[in-house]
């Protein structure tokens, strides 16, 4: 059975695993360029270093040894993202999800306002699934507007409030579905 605090703890889980890709990508980068400079330069300083009476440290072997390191550790964190984003998908989408809504809505402004119990907040799970959907936080459904702090239904009945949110996160699952494949 999933629920939010898991999604939550993924989507960080995520981001952290990306933030890591792009610093391997940043270092690659400057490897690559490292290597390809090497080449132009190494016959002048070998020859600088031997008319000066000193050794020359040819780094091409070290580099060329970072640049695989860091390609595996760039193809092992695009792996980790990948099964992290489809688990994500999996789990958000699953008819077995526990959303943490505290049960007595309060009526805002005609709007049936649910809040998350206990004062929780899911600002990464809003932030991984909207980046999926391809939309910005917070998510509106038709009459739903899901968030990291709420859930506000856009009538004043709470039977009917709960109709609409459960239509229209069944719809949000239903599109991570159609997304995964």
């Amino acid at each position: 059975m999933s629920d939010f605090d898991f999604l939550e703890n993924l989507a960080i889980q995520i981001k952290e695993s990306r933030s890591k890709l792009y610093d391997v990508e940043d270092s690659l980068s400057e490897v690559n360029i490292q290597l390809r400079e090497i080449p132009l330069k190494r016959t002048t300083e070998s020859t600088f270093a031997k008319m000066i009476g000193v050794g020359y440290d040819d780094k091409l072997a070290d580099l060329e040894k970072a640049k695989e390191q860091l390609e595996r550790t760039k193809t092992d964190l695009r792996a980790t993202i990948s099964k992290d984003t489809d688990t994500f998908i999996a789990e958000l989408s699953s008819p077995n999800l526990i959303i943490p809504l505290d049960g007595n809505p309060k009526i805002v402004d005609g709007n049936t306002v649910y809040k998350y119990r206990n004062g929780a907040k899911f600002k990464n799970v809003f932030d991984i699934l909207c980046e999926i959907l391809g939309l910005s936080s917070p998510l509106v459904v038709k009459d739903v507007m899901l968030s990291p702090t709420e859930i506000v239904i856009a009538v004043k009945d709470e039977f009917e409030a709960k109709q609409k949110f459960i239509n229209s996160f069944h719809e949000v699952q239903n599109t991570l579905q159609l997304k995964k494949k």
